[in-house]
């Protein structure tokens, strides 16, 4: 069962849709059955967007980690036995 993209050329509306056997295709929008398949690409994965993914999950991470720095300072300095 594959999804494909279509544009409807009544509306112009854009939608992608499960298409199961013996199933004809109608724009969500309009209802109308007048559409166009679109060439639907791949998800590529390179090296620049993988690079990319990891700058950002190395920025998550060190933010979360000084999140949890600074509420482990905040925990021990409201729980400090000499104060």
């Amino acid at each position: 069962m594959p999804i494909y993209e279509y544009c409807c050329r009544a509306c112009g509306h854009e939608f992608e849709e499960l298409i199961l056997p013996g199933t004809e295709p109608a724009c969500p929008s309009c209802k109308s059955a007048d559409l166009e398949r679109l060439l639907s690409l791949p998800a590529l994965k390179s090296q620049s967007t993988h690079e990319k993914a990891m700058r950002a999950a190395k920025k998550r991470d060190s933010a979360q980690g000084k999140e949890r720095m600074h509420a482990q300072l905040q925990y021990e300095k409201s729980h400090d036995r000499h104060g």
